[in-house]
């Protein structure tokens, strides 16, 4: 035989091969695996992607605990009128600023007043606004909360009652089990504003009870 004949038989038997592969080879691996010892092939493998295995690969999720952390709510008391245009204290909430005392928060919150959005439904407040915090002295169980002498002038009796009541409710509801005292300028107030109220101390809703 010669070369030529070789060569040109050789190229029909490669030509057969893919086309028995191509028609035949699913029904020839389906064969081929019903018997046992026989090694398996598998056919098409050039045409395996990847897309797959990047479908079938996890989703790395991040989750943003940035803001998980929950700020804390205190009460400020302020007044309004009810349905009947009787006076009332009415409690407004804050939310504390990390870092920040929570007392001295508090307090100063109390003499800024109401916001704008407060204001405007109603709520008002009898603390003069020249009120200033002069310090703010804890120590174990005793807070000492020292005013200027602004807090007890203007308006009369009933003016200087309800901001006493803005700040025992205020001061007391937010520290539960602490004493706290009233210092105007540095001194302890036992008698507040020109008609000479009396207090007693520490404060508590009962301060004011003759």
């Amino acid at each position: 035989m010669s070369n030529f004949s070789k060569i040109v038989i050789l190229i029909l038997l490669v030509l057969s091969f893919f086309f028995i592969k191509e028609k035949y080879g699913a029904s020839i691996e389906k064969t081929l695996a019903s018997f046992d010892g026989i090694p398996k092939f598998e056919f098409n493998k050039k045409n395996k992607t990847n897309k797959e295995e990047r479908v079938k690969k996890p989703v790395q999720v991040v989750q943003n605990n940035q803001n998980s952390a929950k700020k804390e709510v205190v009460d400020i008391y302020f007044l309004a009128l009810d349905s009947n245009d009787h006076g009332i204290y009415k409690r407004v909430q804050r939310e504390v600023p990390e870092n920040q005392d929570k007392f001295e928060y508090i307090i100063n919150e109390l003499l800024k007043g109401p916001n704008v959005i407060e204001k405007a439904q109603g709520t008002y407040t009898e603390i003069p606004k020249t009120t200033k915090l002069l310090s703010i002295k804890q120590t174990g169980n005793k807070i000492i909360i020292n005013f200027s002498g602004d807090f007890q002038y203007g308006g009369g009796t009933d003016s200087i009652y309800s901001r006493m009541m803005q700040l025992i409710k205020t001061a007391v509801n937010n520290t539960k089990g602490k004493k706290i005292y009233l210092y105007l300028d540095g001194k302890q107030a036992n008698i507040i504003g020109g008609e000479g109220i009396m207090i007693t101390q520490p404060l508590n809703e009962k301060s004011l009870e003759i």
